[in-house]
């Protein structure tokens, strides 16, 4: 199963250790998803980018991200990706906090949180 992740999961944020041996297949921008930051990233349909990178995991991987995801108020979609469908966890509610107008969550200071 492929994964699309924005935010704290990508290399170098605090929860990438969830994707334990997961393979890497690469970057990618997602049309049509805005990036906004309110105490953690979370991105909502809209007329924006959104940077990504695509894993590939395995069925407790998933399970494991999934549970944390929804738990956290966030529902999984599935996204057309230059490596194939891939899921993604949208946020389920109305947006607030800070748009992040590049869609890319590296360009945020996470340590100002």
């Amino acid at each position: 199963m492929k994964i699309a992740v924005y935010g704290t999961l990508r290399k170098g944020k605090p929860l990438h250790g969830y994707l334990g041996d997961s393979r890497f297949l690469g970057e990618d921008w997602i049309e049509g998803y805005d990036l906004y930051v309110d105490a953690l990233p979370y991105t909502v349909r809209g007329e924006g980018k959104l940077k990504v990178e695509v894993y590939e995991v395995d069925d407790e991987t998933f399970e494991a991200i999934d549970r944390m995801e929804v738990n956290a108020g966030y529902r999984p979609v599935e996204v057309d990706t230059k490596f194939g469908r891939a899921v993604l966890w949208e946020w389920a509610y109305e947006p607030s906090g800070e748009k992040i107008e590049s869609g890319d969550f590296d360009e945020v200071d996470f340590k100002e949180w």
